[in-house]
């Protein structure tokens, strides 16, 4: 979203002149722990919400992406508290976590035209965008599969012209 309200504000920019700054001025990465690694010891990737942009400094939950969230946060304009904020809590942790590899910039790039709007519902779904959704969902969290096979009956009954035949009812509750 960054990269696209660049584009945004400046539409003569050559796309070979935005993808160099991007390179050169832009860091994104994966959080990492001290002792090494992306996983806690049960397997869950470690997690960090926060963004942290240092001009003066934001903290807060405004996202990179669009979504439907309250997004809340405050920038703190003192040099000071800045300064603190940096070296207590950004540097160690960007010791820890930057890899110049984390980000391909030219895959970013490249998919910046990709449509990633979402729809507002589940009644606004696809079948086949509830499937990939459902897939995301039990990769990252072994989600329960009876309710996604309830809804995905229903998705399916409601495909179909109804014929007066319970079917979907005992597909649901297999």
């Amino acid at each position: 979203e960054i990269i696209k309200r660049i584009q945004k504000q400046f539409p003569d920019a050559h796309d070979g002149d935005l993808r160099q700054k991007v390179a050169e001025n832009l860091r994104v990465c994966f959080l990492k722990s001290p002792k090494g690694g992306q996983h806690y010891k049960d397997g869950q990737t470690l997690g960090l919400h926060s963004k942290c942009f240092i001009v003066c400094c934001y903290i807060g939950s405004q996202n990179l992406y669009l979504c439907d969230l309250a997004e809340w946060g405050v920038v703190i304009d003192d040099a000071d508290s800045v300064q603190n904020l940096k070296t207590q809590y950004w540097d160690p942790m960007w010791k820890t976590s930057f890899l110049r590899d984390d980000c391909d910039v030219q895959g970013v790039m490249d998919g910046l035209s990709i449509d990633r709007t979402a729809p507002q519902s589940k009644a606004e779904m696809t079948l086949e965008q509830f499937e990939k959704m459902k897939e995301k969902i039990r990769a990252a969290s072994n989600a329960p599969k009876e309710e996604e096979k309830k809804y995905t009956a229903k998705k399916k009954a409601e495909g179909e012209e109804s014929d007066g035949d319970d079917s979907s009812d005992s597909e649901a509750e297999d």
